[in-house]
């Protein structure tokens, strides 16, 4: 099918391995974590086990081979996996979800982690910029759904995958070749029909029509034709007010918006009017325009509220991740 240019990557590369407690940022995430260590890990430890416990938190914190370099405006520091990982998921995720669900963020994150490790040949730490390290809330759920989890990853035919994520579906999630991910198969569409129970669920916006135009006039705008997306499988157009077309993919998220013969992706329409999801429609009420909008995200993957509704069903993660992520397998990175 013809390949659409809505997105230029899903690949989460904010992901990857290693540590030393030289680094300022390394120590106070260290000392935020001892106690979780301590007592999560090991219960309630009597004085004469400390001393054990404490040299075991050393050797579960620092072990692994593969670590991150991490720049800042502060500075470069070099950061092990795990530790990473455990920052990473309680920033990216409800810390107050299930453990399962907990768990499979974990995955997704090393997942990622490992893939741009794998691009490099793991010959070097894996360069990045994530300037939010370090102000993670790590609770003891974090703290074991990393520990449980430690060196697992999502595979698809051998390798590690940059597994997407966003927070609340439109009801299913988005086939990845249709957004032109050809590389990426295993992003299937399946039902996530518990989602509608999110207080986030749907947003309506209203926009005054100048506003509405302005935004419009101000949006970056693609260079499509009429031919492009007639070639494209799977897609439904839809006429709006105001000389809108809107062309969706098979799950109803918005691929392209048409208007007076501009085109601007539904990703971009996301990014600029500031709305939660590409999942949207247009209509007008009392002369404004009205954007009625479902989910949180891009739609991609795995969506972390089903995936926490799945685990209070009793669904395990390895359950959760093959149902968001096609005929992949749960591998352990030693």
């Amino acid at each position: 099918m013809k390949k659409l240019r809505v997105f230029q990557t899903v690949k989460q590369r904010r992901i990857v391995p290693g540590l030393s407690l030289r680094n300022l940022g390394t120590i106070l995430l260290f000392l935020l974590l001892l106690p979780y260590l301590i007592t999560f890990l090991f219960g309630n430890t009597s004085a004469e086990n400390t001393k054990a416990a404490w040299g075991s938190a050393m050797s579960c914190l620092e072990e692994g081979s593969v670590f991150v370099l991490n720049t800042t405006p502060f500075g470069t520091e070099r950061i092990p996996m795990e530790i990473y990982v455990a920052d990473k998921l309680a920033r990216s995720i409800d810390c107050n979800y299930e453990p399962e669900a907990l768990k499979a963020q974990a995955v997704l994150l090393r997942s990622a982690i490992l893939a741009e490790g794998k691009k490099m040949g793991f010959q070097e730490d894996i360069a990045l910029e994530d300037k939010g390290y370090g102000e993670g809330m790590i609770t003891d759920k974090v703290l074991k759904a990393v520990v449980q989890t430690k060196g697992v990853y999502l595979a698809y035919e051998k390798e590690p995958i940059n597994g997407a994520y966003f927070e609340v579906s439109n009801g299913t999630t988005r086939n990845g070749t249709e957004v032109g991910l050809s590389d990426c198969t295993y992003l299937k569409t399946v039902p996530c029909e518990r989602d509608f129970l999110s207080e986030d669920y749907m947003k309506i916006y209203l926009y005054e029509e100048q506003e509405f135009e302005k935004k419009w006039d101000e949006l970056p705008k693609e260079a499509m034709s009429e031919q492009e997306l007639a070639d494209c499988d799977a897609m439904t157009k839809e006429t709006g007010p105001k000389g809108i077309t809107l062309y969706r993919d098979s799950a109803d998220y918005v691929l392209y918006v048409k208007k007076e013969g501009e085109y601007a992706s539904g990703e971009q329409i996301r990014t600029e009017f500031h709305i939660p999801s590409s999942c949207f429609s247009i209509s007008l009420e009392n002369d404004r325009v009205k954007v009625s909008v479902r989910g949180v995200g891009h739609g991609l993957g795995l969506s972390q509220f089903g995936a926490n509704e799945m685990a209070k069903e009793e669904k395990d993660y390895v359950e959760i991740l093959k149902y968001f992520f096609q005929d992949v397998t749960i591998t352990k990175f030693e």
